[in-house]
């Protein structure tokens, strides 16, 4: 059998089918590689006919969405994301039909909010078919024209007998991916996700020229025992530092104990951080381990210190000289042997002149005090967290990562990012999320970034838009339907309303100038309300 393909073999389908089987044979044999494979299958129909862009969906029927397989061949279509929603698109109308779809017109056709994608960029004719398995749609193959070819019917008919073929090879593709994942996933057992995720970006946190003074230090306190105080502005990654130089001291096989200082009341303070012993009190049934002893021969990370009421400051401060404390109940010390890193995105010396923290203290757990700087003056290292976010969010909730433009880019690198990367991360996740259904412009970030900020002129005009104001009709006269506005749950404007309020309070909890007394609440109420919302302090 002659494997050669040629110019004419659609006049023999079958024929053609058989050697563009034996040259995928021949590029999978060795490993299944997804772009291998693509590239291979495009350059046999470029030899068999002309085609101004190919490419492969993948169909996830539980979520409804559509997955761009690899790279699409030939022509560029920005506003395509690489995840979609498979309503009201061609790849739709193939996969409920499980028959194939010819559009010779694309122009004259509307799906969804507008005019097609394809035709935006001068394609003007498309064939769809779906790939099945098991009576089971896995994807959609698509080929598409400036100008529908003459021989589209033979084009068509061709393909009809490839795609069984395609989706064969394409299973077996998708199978080999799984099983190098669970194979990757064995090699990281007993690591979660998230401490993945946290190791990664450390990993890229050191590579940027603007950290390199910074972790310069981190690297000579890390190997030391000395206390080490990090500060900076809230949502600046003071928790991911911490980490770090855990994970990079002595200490590193031992636990790393995180303590919210905020979340602390001063009546639970001691039970928390020091434990108690059985029937201690009524309700102390068995005896419990404090924060303290957890992180013993690890490090105890406190968490916003700044936050800690002056009662509880001086009982730390105990413990930290005294090398020793006793649990709730019992007479007996036990000593203490741990690595103490805290944090707080307070004006230290404001705190300390108004006696929000004590000096003594202070001096006990900065023997060496890290700024990390905000993101405004780490422009450059934007574009970097930017990838990363859309990268974890993409493997998390298993979707194409989106291109995004130099001009969506752009308007992330030039927002002052009052939230720091926590801003950031937020902001990503919502790109993905419209990515799903909308192209991402420059004016949806500009939307994105500017929501909740009163001084911003879009934030009012989503303000106006949220409350619309109804004037009274004549009595008998017809009204017009008001335009409906999608409405934020209570949950989400409640959330936003904290997060503004924590923005203009510098991240501050409590105090006269704390998002509490700002938002005219007690403190545990803001507390309380913040973990049920999920919104980090």
């Amino acid at each position: 059998m002659n494997f050669q393909l040629s110019a004419d073999g659609l006049s023999s389908p079958s024929l053609s089918v058989g050697q563009v089987v034996h040259h995928l044979a021949a590029s999978v044999s060795g490993k299944m590689d997804r772009n291998g494979f693509f590239q291979t299958l495009s350059r046999q129909l470029r030899v068999l006919f002309h085609y101004d862009r190919f490419c492969i969906n993948l169909y996830d029927s539980e979520r409804e969405f559509l997955n761009l397989f690899t790279a699409a061949d030939g022509t560029v279509v920005e506003s395509l994301s690489n995840t979609r929603i498979a309503h009201n698109t061609v790849a739709g109308l193939a996969i409920s039909s499980r028959k194939p779809v010819v559009i010779n017109d694309l122009a004259s056709h509307t799906f969804g909010k507008g005019p097609m994608p394809l035709s935006s960029v001068g394609l003007n004719a498309t064939i769809a078919l779906p790939l099945l398995i098991n009576r089971e749609v896995i994807g959609t193959l698509h080929v598409s024209f400036v100008r529908q070819p003459d021989n589209v019917i033979d084009i068509l008919n061709f393909l009809i007998e490839l795609c069984p073929v395609i989706t064969t090879f394409l299973f077996a593709v998708l199978t080999e991916e799984r099983a190098a994942k669970s194979r990757d996933a064995r090699t990281a057992a007993g690591k979660p996700r998230e401490e993945r995720s946290n190791i990664q970006l450390e990993s890229k946190l050191l590579e940027t020229p603007q950290m390199l003074k910074i972790m310069a230090v981190a690297r000579k306190v890390a190997k030391l025992d000395i206390p080490v105080l990090i500060s900076g502005e809230t949502g600046t990654g003071k928790s991911m530092l911490a980490r770090w130089l855990h994970r990079h001291s002595p200490r590193r096989e031992e636990n790393f104990v995180k303590v919210n200082c905020p979340s602390l009341a001063p009546t639970l303070f001691e039970s928390e951080m020091f434990g108690y012993a059985k029937g201690a009190f009524t309700g102390a049934t068995t005896k419990r381990i404090g924060r303290i002893e957890l992180a013993q021969r690890g490090t105890l990370f406190l968490d916003e210190i700044g936050e800690l009421a002056p009662e509880m400051q001086s009982k730390l401060l105990q413990v930290m000289e005294e090398n020793a404390f006793e649990r709730v109940g019992e007479a007996e010390s036990i000593g203490v042997d741990i690595r103490v890193v805290s944090a707080t995105n307070i004006d230290l010396a404001e705190a300390m002149a108004e006696g929000r923290l004590r000096r003594d203290l202070y001096y006990r757990l900065g023997s060496v005090v890290v700024r990390m700087p905000a993101l405004r003056e780490r422009k450059n290292d934007i574009p970097l967290f930017v990838e990363h976010f859309i990268h974890q969010f993409a493997g998390e909730y298993e979707i194409r990562p989106p291109r995004l433009s130099r001009a969506v880019v752009q308007a992330l690198y030039e927002h002052s990012w009052p939230g720091n990367i926590r801003e950031l991360r937020n902001v990503v996740s919502r790109i993905l999320l419209h990515s799903l259904d909308s192209a991402v412009t420059a004016d949806f970030v500009s939307e994105a970034l500017h929501q909740w900020d009163p001084r911003h002129p879009q934030a009012q005009q989503v303000q106006k838009a949220a409350a619309p104001s109804i004037e009274a009709a004549p009595c008998g006269a017809e009204t017009a339907p008001v335009e409906s506005t999608p409405l934020l749950t209570l949950e989400e404007n409640e959330r936003a309303h904290i997060e503004l309020a924590l923005r203009q309070a510098g991240g501050r909890i409590s105090g006269p100038k704390g998002a509490a007394a700002l938002l005219g609440v007690p403190r545990s109420t803001l507390q309380h309300r913040m973990r049920k919302l999920g919104v980090n302090g």
